[in-house]
């Protein structure tokens, strides 16, 4: 376990270098890629770019922020606990993100904002996985893997209304300036 109170801080800093792609990238990118999306996706398009339009750079950063604070907190509370079974969890389910940003790649077929970051955090979340492996019961592993996926949904959910919210928030207080 001895080794586990370094590893866990590398799921905060893969996180957020994870997440600086996705922060420059998202706002420039679906503008750059919308007429693709529609005409290769229109179902999908129109459920999403609608919600991605209201989505500004800001917002974004501030839904990514609440994650990273979500992540440091269980960070540290496993660091000095030394209970890290959530944190498995949630790494798990971090890294199973990342696959899905290559998915996503393979599907589009181009650039998607998160995948170069994905495809160089992968690597050492496969090494962090088999250590994991080594150190936890697998059963228990699977269980915390999908609780973490749970609620890493349920997060979503309510970090894509935060930015929503954010979003108003900050047009307001954009006018109140002038």
């Amino acid at each position: 376990m001895d080794n586990m109170k370094v590893i866990v801080w590398l799921f905060p800093m893969l996180f957020i270098f994870h997440d600086f792609e996705e922060i420059i990238f998202m706002q420039s990118w679906i503008c750059k890629n919308r007429g693709y999306l529609i005409e290769r996706f229109p179902t999908l398009s129109k459920r999403l770019l609608s919600h991605f339009d209201n989505i500004t750079t800001s917002s974004f950063a501030f839904g990514v922020a609440e994650e990273f604070i979500l992540i440091s907190i269980i960070t540290v509370i496993s660091y000095l606990t030394n209970w890290y079974t959530l944190w498995v969890g949630l790494f798990i389910a971090f890294t199973l993100h990342l696959v899905i940003h290559c998915m996503q790649t393979l599907i589009l077929r181009k650039y998607v904002p998160a995948i170069i970051t994905s495809i160089i955090c992968l690597p050492i979340c496969i090494y962090v996985i088999m250590h994991i492996i080594l150190l936890f019961q697998f059963d228990t592993i699977i269980l915390y893997s999908i609780l973490a996926l749970m609620l890493m949904l349920i997060n979503l959910v309510f970090i894509h209304k935060g930015m929503d919210i954010f979003n108003e928030w900050l047009v307001k207080y954009e006018r109140q300036s002038k």
